[in-house]
């Protein structure tokens, strides 16, 4: 694919990613190397323009700008990770989704950005800290609904 001739056009969100998507997994080793950001503004119909595209030397330079820029523009990002290529899209309340291509499978999720050594400008509840030691305790959500089911009678 010619990235730059994505340059003003417009789609669906979902619809660009897709077309992403498919030409990463058709065209996978002419992805190796790749660092990249393509900015995109919102525009009527609930669609999407393509602003401008940049490449990156490498992941480092790429992850920089990205830090500056979080929650002030809206991107898809692509680059090479360990042998295998991430595209992820950024809107601005960092939520967006991810997804990991490899040579034989991709696999897709929703998702948001943050940095393990970011100060965060919303610090976490204390409901939402909880349930994410839950979480890491592999206590999840689903096994305390279970747990309540359960009859309380002593044995």
């Amino acid at each position: 694919m010619n990235f730059d001739d994505l340059v003003g056009k417009k789609f669906q969100e979902q619809e660009l990613y897709e077309l992403l998507v498919f030409d990463i997994e058709e065209n996978f080793e002419a992805f190796f190397g790749k660092a990249m950001h393509l900015y995109f503004e919102r525009v009527a119909g609930k669609k999407i323009r393509i602003t401008s595209i940049v490449n990156f030397k490498d992941a480092d330079e790429m992850d920089l700008k990205s830090r500056s820029i979080v929650e002030k523009i809206e991107w898809f990002n692509i680059y090479e990770n360990c042998g295998h290529i991430d595209l992820m899209l950024v809107r601005f309340d960092r939520t967006g989704q991810i997804s990991i291509v490899r040579k034989n499978n991709t696999h897709h999720q929703d998702w948001v950005l943050g940095w393990a050594d970011e100060t965060l400008s919303n610090p976490p509840t204390e409901d939402q800290i909880r349930q994410a030691f839950r979480e890491l305790s592999g206590f999840l959500e689903h096994h305390t609904k279970i747990e309540k089911l359960r009859s309380k009678k002593a044995v």
